[in-house]
């Protein structure tokens, strides 16, 4: 199972992801970041806490978020990551890339 939620908050946007981020829900994630982010215009923050799994397929979906904000000079952080996610961001240095918190 595999959902997302946006928020706009005033100063910035709010993304929730749960579940499983994977080559199964790729497709429903690709369209939602066309929908709801390619138009945003302010800095995001999403907030992964209630993501249990992710696979390349989700790194890779999270930097086409990140290409997405680096073109508009707005900043991404990543939020409340369980351990074996944050794992998966640090062997991939990818901490290097997103603000990690």
């Amino acid at each position: 199972m595999f959902e997302s939620k946006i928020y706009d908050k005033e100063k910035f946007l709010l993304i929730e992801v749960k579940g499983d981020l994977d080559i199964y829900s790729e497709d429903e994630f690709r369209s939602f970041i066309e929908k709801e982010i390619e138009g945003a215009d302010k800095d995001m923050v999403i907030d992964i806490k209630d993501l249990d799994y992710l696979d390349s397929t989700g790194l890779g979906l999270f930097m086409k978020i990140y290409k997405i904000a680096k073109e508009k000079d707005k900043t991404v952080s990543i939020i409340n990551p369980k351990e074996n996610i944050l794992k998966l961001f640090k062997i991939t240095d990818l901490t290097d890339v997103f603000n990690m918190e």
